[in-house]
C-alpha cells in the first residue's frame, strides 16, 4: 500500500486533474491513500481574504472569496457532466463559501484573524478539493472513499502549526482507514488538517499536506510515500535562479531534512520525521512527467562521488545581535535567552556566541518583532535586515577537507557573515545580503555542480580513451601474432621448451 500526495499545482486545472486520474488508474491495485492539497492558489487567496477582513477591508475580502467561489464552480462544471455529481459539487461550493463569507464578517467586526479562526478558514480549501476529487474519481470509475482528515490526524492545540499526537493518530488511522483499504477502496483525504484532542480544528502549517501524507503513511506502515508536485524531484538548486539545475535520483533522510529546513520548497520540513521513524522510503515525483523517476529519499545511501548534493536558501532573514557584559561567566544567560525564544515560538536558523555577545538569524515575522521587546531586557539589541541564508548539503561534506574554503572562495565578491558548519556535519550555511543571493547561488552551482559534472564526464572520456587505446595496442599485438583477438585465439599454447 502506498500513500500519494498531490500538491495544489498538480490539481490546479481540469487538464492537470485529468493527469492525476490517469496516474491513479495506472497505479492500480493494491489500494492506496490519496492526499490532496487545495486547488491551485486557493490557500493564498483565503489567507489574503482573512488578512483584508481583519484590516477592515471586508468588501475586498468578500471580493476575493467571490473569485475563489467562481474558480471552484468553473472547475466543477469542467469536471462533471450535468447531473447529480455536478449539482452536489456546486452545492458544496455554495455551502462552504457561505460559511467563509460569514466568518469574514465576524473577523472584520472583531478586527482580528485569530489562529483558531485562521485554521478553520484556511482548511476549507483542502476540504473542498478532496471532496471534489473523491466525487470526480468515483464518476470516472475508481472506488474512491472520502474521509475527513480531522477524524484521523490528532494534534495538540497549537493553532496554525499543530504537532501531531503520533500514538493517537496511528490508532485513528488504522481504525478508520484500514477497513476501507481492505475492502479495495481508494481512500481520499484532505491534507493540512487536523483536530486537537479537545475537538478544535487545527492545521499543520503551510505545506502541511506533505506532513499529512507522511503521518498517514507511517500510521499504516505504507510501502512508500509519494509526493507529487510540478518538478522532477529535488533539484541541485532552485531552477528559477539556476536554469541548469538538475534532479537528484537519491538522497538520504538527513540530506533531505536539512534541505527542507533550509528552504527547499519541494518538501515540508517535518515530512520526513514519520517516515524516518518507520523506515519508509519517500519519493518526490512530477505529475507533469509521471514517468520521470524523481528523487528517492532513503535512510541510508551509498557514498557519493560528489561531496555536495544541493543548494537551498531562505530569503527575508534578519540578524539579531545581543551584546552585554552580563553574559560574561553567567551560565544562566543563554537559558534566559532561550526561554524568551520559546515563549514566542522562535528557533534561530543560525546562532553564534562569544563571551559577551550572541548573534541569532531568523526569518522575518511578527514573532521576531515581539521577542525583541523582551530581549532588550537582557541587554542592547541590534537588528539587521535584508539578509539571505544559503546552505549547501551533502553527506560527504564532512569528509572533504578544504571544501569550506573553496565554498567561501566561490562566494566572492559577496559579503558573507555567520558562517556555520551544522552540527549534523552535512550542512554548510552562511548569510549574504539579499541582493547578492542570486549571483552567489549561481556561482556556487557553476563551481560545484556544473563544472564538477563536466570534469567527471571529461574524466570518464579520458578513461574510456585510455581503455580504447589499450585495446587497440592489444589488438595490434594480437594481429602481429596472427590472431584475431582473444575470442579467436582459443586456449593459450603450452610454453615451448626449445
Amino acid at each position: 500500500m502506498k500513500v500519494l500526495k498531490f500538491g495544489g499545482s498538480s490539481v490546479g486545472s481540469p487538464e492537470r486533474i485529468e493527469r492525476v486520474l490517469a496516474l491513479l488508474r495506472r497505479h492500480g491495485p493494491p489500494p492506496s491513500v490519496a492526499v490532496f492539497s487545495a486547488f491551485g492558489d486557493t490557500t493564498d487567496g483565503l489567507e489574503e481574504a482573512g488578512r483584508l477582513a481583519s484590516g477592515g477591508g471586508l468588501a475586498d475580502a468578500q471580493g476575493v472569496l467571490a473569485g475563489l467561489a467562481r474558480f471552484h464552480e468553473s472547475l466543477g462544471r469542467a469536471l462533471f457532466a450535468p447531473g447529480p455529481a455536478l449539482e452536489n459539487s456546486l452545492a458544496l461550493v455554495e455551502s462552504h463559501f457561505a460559511r467563509l463569507r460569514a466568518m469574514a464578517g465576524a473577523v472584520a467586526a472583531l478586527g482580528e484573524f485569530s489562529p483558531l479562526v485562521r485554521d478553520s478558514f484556511l482548511g476549507t480549501g483542502e476540504r473542498l478539493s478532496s471532496a471534489f476529487m473523491a466525487s470526480f474519481l468515483r464518476e470516472r470509475g475508481l472506488p474512491a472513499a472520502w474521509v475527513d482528515a480531522r477524524e484521523v490526524i490528532v494534534t495538540d492545540a497549537a493553532h496554525t502549526e499543530a504537532s501531531p499526537r503520533l500514538a493517537a493518530t496511528r490508532r485513528a488511522c488504522r481504525s478508520r482507514l484500514l477497513p476501507l483499504l481492505r475492502s479495495g477502496r481508494l481512500v481520499v483525504l484532505p491534507g493540512f488538517l487536523g483536530r486537537s484532542e479537545s475537538g478544535e480544528d487545527t492545521t499543520l502549517g503551510r505545506g502541511g499536506s506533505d506532513f499529512t501524507a507522511a503521518l498517514v503513511g507511517a500510521a499504516l506502515d505504507a510501502e512508500e510515500i509519494q509526493i507529487w508536485t510540478d518538478v522532477d524531484g529535488i533539484l541541485t538548486a532552485d531552477p528559477s535562479l539556476v536554469p541548469k539545475a538538475r534532479s537528484l535520483s537519491l538522497l538520504s533522510y538527513r540530506e533531505a531534512s536539512e534541505l527542507a529546513f533550509f528552504g527547499a520548497r519541494v518538501l515540508h520540513p517535518k515530512t520526513l520525521e514519520p517516515a524516518v521513524a518507520r523506515g519508509i522510503p519517500v519519493r518526490i515525483l512530477n505529475t507533469l512527467r509521471p514517468r520521470h523517476p524523481g528523487t528517492r529519499v532513503l535512510g541510508e545511501v551509498p557514498p557519493a562521488k560528489a561531496p555536495l548534493k544541493s543548494i537551498a536558501y531562505k530569503e527575508a532573514m534578519c540578524v539579531v545581535n545581543l551584546s552585554t557584559p552580563k553574559m560574561f561567566k553567567a551560565p544562566d544567560f543563554l537559558a534566559r535567552l532561550s526561554a524568551i525564544l520559546v515563549r514566542h515560538g522562535l528557533a534561530p536558523d543560525l546562532m553564534a556566541t562569544s563571551e559577551v555577545s550572541v548573534a541569532l538569524a531568523f526569518q522575518e515575522g511578527p514573532a521576531v518583532s515581539a521577542a525583541l521587546k523582551e530581549l532588550e531586557a537582557l541587554g542592547p539589541v541590534e537588528r539587521r535586515t535584508g539578509e539571505a541564508l544559503v546552505c549547501l548539503v551533502g553527506e560527504e561534506l564532512r569528509n572533504r577537507p578544504g571544501l569550506a574554503g573553496a565554498i567561501m572562495e566561490a562566494t566572492v565578491p559577496a559579503r558573507v557573515s555567520m558562517v556555520s558548519f551544522g552540527g549534523s556535519g552535512i550542512c554548510f550555511g552562511f548569510l549574504v545580503d539579499e541582493e547578492s543571493l542570486p549571483g552567489v547561488v549561481r556561482r556556487l552551482h557553476r563551481r560545484f555542480f556544473e563544472r564538477a559534472r563536466a570534469g567527471r564526464r571529461d574524466g570518464a572520456k579520458r578513461e574510456a580513451g585510455h581503455e580504447a587505446g589499450d585495446d587497440a595496442v592489444q589488438g595490434r599485438r594480437a594481429r602481429s601474432h596472427g590472431n584475431r583477438g582473444p575470442e579467436a585465439r582459443g586456449p593459450a599454447p603450452e610454453p615451448s621448451l626449445v
